[in-house]
């Protein structure tokens, strides 16, 4: 009786955190609210304060599961160990973007950007883990490269455009994420080729 009951809760706390991700991804924090998530997940408000404690706990998990998903999809896809190439961390980052986790990402980054509180927190404890799992990357580029920039700055400029391109793409759907993310290898591969005299 015991594991049918704590199986239940598993489920039911799994189907508010994919609701609350859904919405989150959708249109924002602001549109996950308690009344919103437990409708779409079929489920009872009060649910939501017993699993998370409040839509704020809520909301942290979507933000935690959403950077855990992003670095998932990075080592899936990106060799660790052997030859790397930049066309493949783009195309991998191109793959995060485009997924629920870069919409979440997108999303929230308005809402935590003038804020402080435990949104902000999550966002960025999950950013900066990220971001170094990123920098290990690009070290294995700039150690084979003289004279490009430090793993760190290009970790910034790559995770810029990123943010920038999906909130673009957010706001009116008429960025190109593909040839944005194009033209991002590019310029790489230009900073990176030969220079003749």
């Amino acid at each position: 009786m015991a594991g049918r009951r704590e199986e239940s809760a598993r489920e039911s706390r799994r189907r508010l955190l994919q609701a609350a991700t859904d919405l989150v991804a959708e249109a924002g924090p602001r549109a996950a609210s308690v009344q919103a998530v437990a409708e779409r997940a079929g489920i009872s408000r009060g649910s939501v304060a017993w699993h998370f404690g409040s839509k704020d706990g809520l909301i942290v998990e979507v933000i935690e599961r959403a950077f855990s998903t992003a670095e998932e999809e990075y080592r899936r896809r990106v060799p660790q160990s052997g030859p790397l190439s930049f066309d493949q961390l783009v195309d991998a980052h191109l793959a995060v973007v485009d997924a629920p986790c870069g919409r979440v990402f997108a999303t929230v980054l308005p809402e935590v950007l003038g804020g402080e509180g435990p949104l902000r927190e999550a966002y960025v404890r999950g950013y900066e883990r990220t971001r170094q799992v990123w920098i290990g990357y690009l070290e294995r580029i700039t150690a084979k490269t003289p004279g490009l920039p430090d793993a760190k700055s290009l970790a910034s400029i790559v995770f810029g455009s990123g943010v920038g391109v999906n909130t673009l793409h957010s706001l009116d759907g008429l960025v190109d994420r593909e040839a944005s993310f194009a033209a991002l290898k590019q310029l790489f591969a230009l900073a990176v080729a030969p220079r003749g005299v």
